[in-house]
């Protein structure tokens, strides 16, 4: 489609989002419902990640072409020409606690001053430290260490707490993002924390009321959330993923990164099979002896592949246990992501964690191309849900870039920018 049919994209009729991962940058562009809700996938790109490290921008010229090019494809598809998008973000890493901010109640009655003050005091604290809020949320008030209350104004108390779930990020992840999303002259204008947006995108209602955790396995970076009576209580990342352990067969098998991948994708397992010692596969070399072809079994490679995996899985349930959170509060636990399409982890998963595992894919959106609807993606399509369900956070003016209005504008500046 040509520039000039481009058509501006309407903020109450579409939302735009972005994954910018280690390994792939996804765009997705929805039409939305009279409620606000995604109900049709209007255009999707898909581009490699470039000046990408453990999900953060390293390079910023680099990781701009590859969100201008996803991003031109999902405008194409759609019709439309952006202004603003919704981003997830993973890198940081990402850390979440519970606290609570108190104050005294002036004359004894709580009026919504006493409650703004206390907003403001809450992310003060959370703040100063220099973190970047990802998400904030209030799960109610106490006076006078009474039980929560929804809404505490005119209440009597001496004493007033507000009781905060917050997930948080080192400021410059942000800050390197929200600059190459201003040089694509689009403007940032929420985020979403990855952990919780995989979480939305994969788990019903029903499971983040009961109890679920969520590790979505990335390329570089697995996020962890978990959901509890049907609000986030736990989400950070961890600096492993899937590209972690293509990088343990580069070295054990003495193979180009290339070839690991397509080891790992093809004959790939966690849990080996009795045969898999007699399952033998070839490949190619580098170093001394490149171009040969070398042999190794199934049986092999789990091993290897298995030792990272225990490795990340590990780490997982010690979070999830230094947080006290593996009492028995999250009955299944989902896995998601690039990294999880490994053969037998979900067994080996539950193993590991001692409750049931299962594959998490993306829910349903109308419009969504099979190859979007794996657990690959289930980020991006998060963040639509995340964005609809109000768990994203305004990013401050300064964060986002007031783009050049109309699609020929921001080709305009392209240009100028180029000589």
């Amino acid at each position: 489609m040509s520039a000039a049919t481009l058509r501006p994209a309407r903020s109450d009729r579409f939302a735009a989002v972005l994954d910018v991962g280690s390994f792939k940058t996804v765009c997705l562009i929805a039409t939305l419902d009279s409620e606000g809700r995604p109900s049709r996938i209007a255009g999707v790109g898909l581009a490699p990640s470039l000046g990408i490290k453990s999900g953060i921008v390293v390079d910023l010229a680099a990781a701009e072409s590859a969100i201008r090019f996803a991003i031109a494809q999902a405008e194409d598809m759609a019709g439309i020409q952006l202004e603003r998008i919704d981003l997830l973000l993973n890198g940081g890493p990402l850390t979440s606690r519970t606290f609570a901010a108190a104050a005294p109640v002036e004359n004894r009655i709580v009026t919504q001053q006493t409650v703004d003050r206390l907003a403001a005091a809450g992310r003060a604290h959370v703040t100063k430290d220099g973190r970047q809020i990802l998400q904030l949320e209030t799960w109610g008030y106490s006076l006078d260490g009474g039980p929560l209350v929804a809404d505490p104004v005119g209440g009597r108390a001496d004493r007033i707490a507000a009781h905060q779930f917050v997930v948080t990020t080192d400021a410059q992840p942000v800050v390197n993002l929200t600059r190459t999303i201003g040089r694509c002259y689009l403007a940032a204008r929420r985020l979403v924390p990855g952990p919780i947006a995989s979480s939305l995108a994969v788990t019903s209602e029903d499971e983040r009321r009961h109890g679920i955790v969520t590790i979505d396995i990335g390329a570089a970076v697995t996020g962890v959330a978990m959901f509890q009576e049907g609000r986030a209580i736990f989400a950070c990342t961890l600096p492993i993923g899937g590209g972690h352990v293509t990088l343990d067969i580069v070295h054990a098998l003495r193979t180009p990164l290339e070839e690991a991948e397509r080891i790992k994708t093809l004959y790939g397992t966690v849990l080996k099979a009795q045969s898999d010692q007699h399952d033998v596969f070839t490949y190619a070399i580098t170093g001394v002896g490149e171009g040969l072809e070398q042999r190794s079994t199934k049986a092999d490679l789990a091993r290897i592949i298995q030792s990272r995996m225990a490795q990340l899985l590990l780490l997982v349930r010690d979070q999830l246990a230094s947080a006290g959170l593996l009492d028995g509060t999250a009955a299944r636990i989902v896995i998601c992501g690039g990294g999880s399409e490994i053969s037998g982890l979900q067994s080996f998963a539950e193993g590991v964690f001692r409750r049931p595992v299962r594959e998490g894919r993306p829910q349903t959106i109308s419009g969504l191309p099979p190859l979007y609807a794996s657990a690959a993606f289930a980020g991006a399509v998060g963040v639509l849900r995340a964005v609809a369900e109000g768990a994203a956070v305004d990013l401050p003016g300064a964060l986002g870039l007031d783009p050049p209005r109309g699609y020929v504008g921001r080709i305009g500046q392209w240009l100028k920018d180029g000589f």
